[in-house]
């Protein structure tokens, strides 16, 4: 009797629920199989509302075995089985037709890269290079040749680790410093300490080189603080480098020399000694020959700053000079280093004697030089002789060096504009100007020997200045003949086809590489060099010469060749106009005078009486357009 109760009992209780789960299962089936119009609507405000007796309020076991108070929800079924229980009890639907179970999404995986795009299903190329320092190098320097210094620096701080290292910081570093960066110099420099990479020699060598751009220091007073600073790190690097390895190439005293170059372009005379006395004779930097050779350029007198006391500084200086040239010898001997001829701003004459073999007091008393003569130490030799007022014993140790086999390997061209210098301030006055032409003869001729070597200088070569002083030495001496032999030189032009009764187009040495352009300066010098002989021949000369280049066209330059732009600047316009009035002052002082001197022997032709009369009036007018137009127009000039 028990056992049949509780089967009964059991039924009733699963019957709802089969009967519920059938509908449930069927009905998605049944609806698919009905047109779109006529299936239920879905919509969730459509089905009703839920009681609380549909369901149980508790979960708890009922307290008694009645029918209605033992209703126990039943349990769901897996998804399979309600699937397949739909199609057995939904025959008549084809298989294709069977209702489908929506199945759940797979959990999306977590993306555990930095970069979204990254994808580790494809493969990296293989053999694909890394970023090498000398490589990144290159593309910083390309960026700051374009002008793009901000983006290589951005560039710099962004790439990797691996690809950066002392020597393109230093790169960095130096290209601010030619844009005069200063500041985001030293601020990279830091940052480069910041990151880790140590500084080398080579980093405080490029601050200092590139801190001594600074002309005016008084409008830099920070970045002197940011030199101090970086001296005191460079001592420290030294001091260390020295600990580990006493034979490192790191020891090197260039930036030190730099340092005080540095010091002695701000003014500050009295912190080189302090440095200088402050290096220990036994420690890792010991005063050398770059050291003495900074010191000595920082006490020239040609570098004295604006605003100081020049007389009283160079005097000043002059005795610290002599000072230390002798401190010099002595550490030349303890330290063995050689003294060279870089070391020019300590010479004196005492010294020209001793160590480069020249003869000042006695040419014909020579000795042997310790020290071989360089161009640049036989430049100093000759400023040392202007700056002094000895132009006589300049011109002397001229002619001792050219007579040397190796003299077009000492001498150049400034050398030789400095003795013309000379010459001209030698008293008494030289007779002629024989020695200024020989000189230009003999430079042309060395010039052409060297043509043959391509990697040949050309120091020797004559330009527009060397061939002014030498027409203004011949102006001087009222030379005409060297005149215009180095006006020959100069240009191409030949004198005998302006000559007196010769009426032919002139020749022009087309085929030479030295020619110079005429202008209204050596011009001027050549008609004036004529009237100052009183030769009313050389005279005519010029002034045929005058009119068939043009006087317009030399008043304006325009007769410049390849490479000689016109003048843009203010100061070079006003240089123009100025030699432009020289020239036609002087050609309407020599129309003048043929014209009040002239006899019956040179009477003037007709021809040349046509050109009197146009050079007359080309002059006269560029006179009068030069006094109406005084002051030079700003906007002309740029």
């Amino acid at each position: 009797m028990l056992f049949s109760r509780s089967l009964k009992q059991t039924r009733h209780s699963l019957e709802p629920a089969l009967v519920s789960f059938s509908t449930s299962a069927v009905a998605p089936a049944a609806q698919r199989a009905l047109p779109r119009s006529s299936r239920p609507s879905t919509n969730r405000s459509s089905r009703p509302p839920s009681t609380s007796s549909s369901r149980p309020s508790s979960s708890r076991p009922p307290s008694s075995y009645s029918s209605e108070s033992s209703y126990r929800p039943a349990r769901p079924l897996s998804k399979s089985r309600a699937a397949h229980l739909g199609r057995q009890q939904n025959a008549p639907f084809s298989r294709s037709e069977a209702p489908r179970v929506q199945q759940d999404n797979p959990p999306r995986e977590t993306n555990k890269y930095r970069s979204k795009h990254f994808d580790p299903s494809v493969a990296k190329p293989e053999g694909l290079p890394k970023l090498e320092p000398h490589v990144l190098s290159d593309r910083l320097k390309k960026l700051c040749d374009e002008g793009k210094l901000l983006a290589a620096i951005s560039m710099l701080k962004n790439s990797p680790r691996d690809a950066q290292n002392a020597i393109v910081w230093n790169t960095v570093i130096w290209e601010c410093m030619k844009a005069k960066q200063f500041q985001q110099s030293y601020q990279l420099f830091t940052d480069m300490k910041r990151r880790g990479f140590s500084p080398t020699t080579r980093t405080y060598q490029t601050m200092f080189n590139g801190l001594t751009r600074i002309e005016d220091w008084a409008a830099y007073p920070k970045q002197m603080k940011n030199a101090e600073s970086l001296f005191q790190s460079y001592m420290r690097h030294i001091e260390s480098v020295h600990a580990h390895n006493p034979t490192s190439p790191e020891l090197s005293s260039s930036p030190l020399s730099l340092y005080l170059k540095l010091l002695g372009d701000a003014g500050r005379y009295q912190e080189i000694f302090d440095v200088y006395y402050n290096l220990d004779p036994k420690g890792p930097i010991t005063p050398d020959h770059l050291v003495f050779t900074a010191m000595f350029q920082a006490l020239s007198p040609l570098k004295i700053p604006y605003g100081m006391d020049s007389e009283s500084t160079a005097v000043q200086n002059a005795s610290s000079a002599k000072l230390l040239w002798t401190q010099m010898i002595k550490a030349a001997k303890k330290t063995e280093f050689t003294i060279d001829s870089h070391l020019r701003p300590g010479i004196r004459v005492r010294i020209v004697r001793d160590y480069l073999g020249l003869a000042v007091e006695t040419p014909d008393k020579k000795q042997p030089a310790p020290i071989e003569l360089s161009p640049p130490a036989f430049g100093a030799v000759l400023l040392l002789c202007q700056s002094s007022g000895k132009q006589a014993l300049a011109f002397d140790l001229f002619k001792q060096v050219k007579k040397r086999r190796d003299a077009s390997e000492i001498i150049d061209r400034g050398h030789i504009e400095e003795v013309f210098k000379a010459r001209q301030a030698i008293e008494p006055a030289p007779q002629n100007a024989e020695f200024e032409v020989g000189i230009l003869d003999w430079m042309l001729v060395n010039e052409a020997v060297k043509a043959s070597n391509k990697d040949r200088k050309e120091t020797l070569r004559p330009q527009m200045t060397t061939f002014l002083l030498a027409l203004s030495a011949c102006w001087r001496t009222k030379d005409w003949p060297s005149a215009i032999k180095a006006f020959q030189m100069m240009t191409g032009y030949q004198a005998h086809d302006f000559s007196d009764g010769v009426e032919k187009t002139p020749k022009f040495d087309r085929y030479s590489h030295m020619l110079l352009p005429v202008t209204s300066e050596n011009a001027s010098l050549l008609v004036r060099t004529a009237l100052a002989s009183e030769n009313r021949a050389f005279m005519r000369l010029a002034l045929r010469l005058v009119h068939f280049l043009d006087l317009g066209l030399l008043a304006s330059n325009a007769r410049r060749t390849v490479g000689y732009d016109a003048p843009t600047s203010k100061k070079a316009m006003k240089h123009q106009q100025f030699h432009a009035e020289k020239l036609a002052s002087a050609v309407l002082d020599t129309l003048d005078h043929i014209y009040r001197n002239s006899t019956e022997r040179d009477p003037p032709r007709g021809q040349d009486l046509v050109r009197w009369k146009a050079l007359k009036a080309a002059a006269t007018g560029l006179l009068h357009d030069s006094n109406n137009s005084r002051f030079i127009p700003i906007k002309n000039a740029q």
